[in-house]
């Protein structure tokens, strides 16, 4: 009786560790992914005096 303890412990144990891991992989493909933000950016198209 005692070894049928630990081994419904143990699965328990394993059973709540699973279910953890599985509710993870699903919030993380749920919830929403950062962005890159696009940042505006001057381009210059004529050439100053002293050539920069």
């Amino acid at each position: 009786m005692r070894n049928a303890r630990a081994l419904a412990e143990r699965l328990a144990e394993s059973l709540t560790d699973a279910i953890v891991r599985a509710a993870e992989i699903v919030l993380d493909a749920v919830r929403p992914q950062p962005q890159a933000q696009l940042v505006p950016v001057r381009v210059r198209s004529r050439r100053r005096p002293d050539g920069r």
